[in-house]
């Protein structure tokens, strides 16, 4: 998903973050991208779990249709917290 997004958006940053990273690895990728040195973070659900990120104004689900109405509720909580106005994108498949 990186990559096909980089394609798109040749000049922004990306950051990777997941499930399987060993933790200072993962805390790594969330310093570079709460301090704005990346400009976006790819990421699984892991950022459900409680990982703030108060700066970021936009959050893409991609599959959204695999997610429950509170898992998708929480994924949306973790943007836009600073007072700021937030945006978040359901997608689902064409045909679903």
């Amino acid at each position: 998903m990186a990559a096909h997004i980089s394609a798109l958006v040749p000049e922004c940053s990306f950051a990777i973050g997941h499930g399987q990273m060993s933790a200072g690895e993962l805390q790594r990728v969330m310093r570079l991208f709460t301090r704005g040195e990346v400009d976006v973070l790819v990421a699984t659900t892991i950022i459900e779990s409680g990982i703030d990120i108060p700066s970021a104004g936009t959050i893409i689900v991609q599959n959204a249709e695999r997610f429950g109405l509170s898992e998708l509720h929480q994924l949306r909580g973790r943007v836009a917290r600073a007072g700021q106005s937030g945006y978040c994108y359901l997608l689902v498949e064409k045909h679903k």
